[in-house]
């Protein structure tokens, strides 16, 4: 993840930071996600098997 601005940063670049640092964590849970579903597909941690 990208370093948080200095505490003098200008608006525009926390305005960066953001955008970036949330860019980041949607493609790192959208990755969690397909693994978590390719988990459920192969049988791993099925809640639903009685």
């Amino acid at each position: 993840m990208t370093d948080r601005p200095d505490e003098d940063a200008s608006a525009a670049e926390i305005a960066r930071w953001m955008e970036e640092d949330f860019g980041e964590a949607l493609a790192e849970g959208m990755k969690q996600g397909l693994e978590d579903d390719e988990d459920d597909e192969d049988g791993e941690d099925d809640e639903e098997g009685d």
